[in-house]
């Protein structure tokens, strides 16, 4: 498996579960920045949302991982679609930073 270097570049490529990844490649078909996002982040540079999703999706990921209760399954997919639409990866390839957990 290769890291996409658009996505891994913040630190390393997101390795997750290949049903969490295929939820999101199909939400991100249906992204719309303004309405997924908010009004604050949506306005900022491009650049800024990448970091600030891929945050709050590293964020997403620990509390799956530990199996914490306030871990909203919902939120991951969206932090997730989201990044893939912003990064523009919506299509499976061997070079994507999203790879799916075997």
């Amino acid at each position: 498996m290769r890291p996409n270097p658009d996505i891994a570049s913040a630190d390393a490529p997101l390795f997750r579960p290949s049903l969490l990844i295929e939820t999101a490649r199909m939400g991100a078909r249906h992204y719309l920045r303004e309405r997924h996002l908010g009004a604050s982040l949506s306005a900022a540079p491009k650049g800024q949302i990448v970091a600030r999703l891929i945050e709050s999706e590293r964020q997403c990921e620990t509390l799956r991982r530990i199996r914490s209760p306030a871990y909203r399954p919902g939120r991951h997919v969206q932090m997730l679609a989201a990044l893939i639409a912003e990064t523009g990866q919506t299509k499976a390839s061997g070079s994507e930073a999203l790879r799916l957990a075997t």
